[in-house]
């Protein structure tokens, strides 16, 4: 159930805590009870988030109950090409769907809903999905393109939902999107913290500051381990507020003489919001650019996080019906998506065509891993162009969604765990993450830092075990496939994207071992046949005289294939020290 009669917030300031003392934990089960916590993208990602609070009664893993938080995609590396997304590996759940309760949403970012397109059609699509409005809408969204048919309930900050042995909490918490929450979640064994993308806005553009009073209601409930969220743990003081941008991003709308576009990720409805306030101040019509954002800002409007009204917006096709210094374009594509918007204004395949004078305003809370490269030299591009291009934390229209230093230190001040456990971050972010807790007097048997594919079992008795490990695959995207994309496929794209391809076609006659025609050979991406006109003749010669020494009566095609390709492997290593994909194909004629 769903509890809307939580009595408000309690005012007034906690007394100053000795960490160097571990606190007790509340043990409410039976001593064999145990709560297992799981990474289903792996610990130490940033993305793929998708985490398992799994209770287990009296040691009984037959009867174990779970929930899961979050539901997130990956992005890929530059080296797995053609990969389109990674989701986490659900493996795990394959012989206890019947036991999830339910999956539980923080807040409405891709890396924490985009994988349940994939996920829910594996583990069950009748589970229920409690999510904050914000996020649910998204979740609608992509479900109905995926013609899924979700189980979706909707909270508000500040609900306590009950589902068999737990009982979350959900506490308002600032991010780069509206409707974000952490969650205490309160087990048989004691209550768990869990801390998800966060940061403590003072002044928000909405007007809604994180709850620290409920945090702090929390903290009186002697909580096991905070799961916090520690990508800005490197970053000393306050991360600054999202209103210390509005000042210039605001300016900079202001005094453009030509064309305006603003790119983020399609989800930062907060920076979108600016956006669109800004370009109406400057007299400016919105036009916004690309399916995701499209969609984003359709869903804020409905839901009231943007002020737009029809009349503010202008169709893309009608752009031509008005001058250049009164149009602000929203575009997809700041991580420079080959597919993207922008990507395609650049490229001039699109009908608006990114030209000189125009402003460029790249605005993201947070770059995504893997796709720095991309970014920069999507800037290039644009620079070349003769487009202004703003760019980076230094021109003071970028802002972290995440906490630093101090937001951390007042977030393990409030919630007063036994352990803490980092999450969301790289090991440096974890290893900034020990540091600062150690100052605050936090014990090394109190900092948790489990491998990748642990499982950290929390006992009654306070105790805790990381020896357990969930071995994870790499579930990977590519296009309508779902984990068919392996390691194997992966290194034969980055051979071919490396070094090119060597390919010789044998027709055979199988009775007598013969070649019916002389052998045909292509190359592509390895040499330019015409300028190595040597090369391949002298390939031509190998690849006859080696086939006469292996060919028999009858041809044996697969053992014929398998010299040819291990002599020009040799020989064009040695030539030309390149290892090209060698391919012969030989064929029964």
């Amino acid at each position: 159930m769903i509890n809307k009669n939580l009595s408000p917030a309690r005012p007034g300031i906690r007394p100053p805590v000795n960490f160097s003392q571990s606190l007790p934990v509340q043990n409410l089960g039976g001593g064999k009870d145990f709560v297992r916590l799981i990474a289903l993208g792996g610990f130490g990602d940033v993305t793929q988030n998708m985490f398992v609070y799994e209770y287990v009664p009296k040691g009984d893993l037959t009867k174990s109950q779970m929930i899961i938080v979050d539901c997130g995609v990956g992005f890929p590396e530059e080296d797995e090409f053609g990969v389109d997304l990674q989701i986490p590996d659900t493996k795990y759940l394959d012989d206890k769907k019947d036991r999830i309760l339910g999956i539980f949403i923080t807040h409405g970012h891709e890396d924490h809903i985009g994988a349940l397109r994939f996920v829910l059609p594996i583990i069950g699509t009748n589970i229920p999905i409690f999510a904050p409005r914000m996020a649910a809408a998204f979740i609608d969204g992509r479900l109905v393109e995926a013609s899924i048919r979700s189980n979706m309930k909707i909270y508000e900050s500040g609900d306590v939902i009950a589902v068999g042995p737990f009982s979350v909490d959900t506490i308002r918490v600032n991010h780069s999107v509206p409707d974000t929450n952490h969650f205490a979640i309160t087990t048989p064994i004691g209550v768990f913290y869990h801390g998800s993308d966060f940061k403590f806005d003072l002044f928000p553009l909405d007007g809604k500051p994180s709850d620290l009073a409920h945090i702090a209601r929390v903290g009186e409930k002697k909580v096991i381990a905070l799961m916090s969220d520690c990508l800005g743990a490197d970053h000393e003081g306050f991360s600054p507020s999202e209103s210390s941008i509005a000042e210039k991003f605001d300016h900079d709308i202001k005094i453009a003489k030509g064309r305006v576009f603003v790119t983020s990720i399609s989800s930062n409805v907060v920076r979108w919001g600016q956006a669109i306030d800004y370009g109406k101040r400057a007299g400016r019509k919105i036009v916004p650019v690309g399916y995701s954002v499209n969609k984003a800002i359709e869903i804020a409007k409905q839901l009231g996080y943007v002020n737009l009204t029809d009349g503010d917006l202008v169709d893309v096709e009608k752009v031509k019906n008005f001058a250049d210094n009164k149009l602000i374009f929203l575009v997809a594509g700041f991580a420079g998506q080959p597919n993207s918007a922008l990507s395609k204004m650049v490229m001039g395949k699109h009908r608006i065509k990114i030209k000189s004078g125009d402003k460029v305003i790249f605005s993201a809370p947070d770059y995504i891993p893997g796709t720095t490269s991309h970014i920069y030299d999507l800037v290039d591009t644009l620079s070349r162009m003769g487009a202004e291009v703003i760019y980076g934390e230094g021109q003071e229209i970028h802002v972290s969604g995440h906490g630093f230093q101090k937001e951390h230190a007042i977030l393990m001040d409030l919630v007063r765990p036994k352990y803490l456990i980092p999450i969301g971050g790289n090991f440096r972010h974890v290893k900034s993450y020990h540091t600062m807790a150690k100052t605050m007097g936090y014990k090394d048997e109190q900092l948790i830092s489990p491998d990748t594919d642990a499982i950290i079992t929390f006992f009654a008795d306070g105790k805790i075990d990381t020896k357990l490990h969930n071995q994870l695959r790499k579930v990977l995207i590519d296009g309508l496939g779902i984990g068919d994309v392996g390691t194997t496929v992966l290194r034969d794209r980055k051979l071919l994207a490396e070094e090119g391809m060597f390919s010789v076609v044998l027709l055979v006659t199988k009775e007598t071992g013969v070649l019916a025609k002389p052998p045909v050979v292509l190359s592509r991406g390895f040499v330019f046949e015409k300028e190595n006109a040597d090369l391949m003749d002298y390939l031509n010669v190998e690849i006859n005289r080696k086939f006469a020494q292996v060919t028999s009566k009858p041809a044996n095609f697969e053992f014929i294939r398998q010299e040819i390709q291990a002599h020009i492997e040799s020989i064009i290593l040695e030539k030309t020290g390149r290892q090209p994909m060698v391919l012969p194909l030989v064929m029964e004629v």
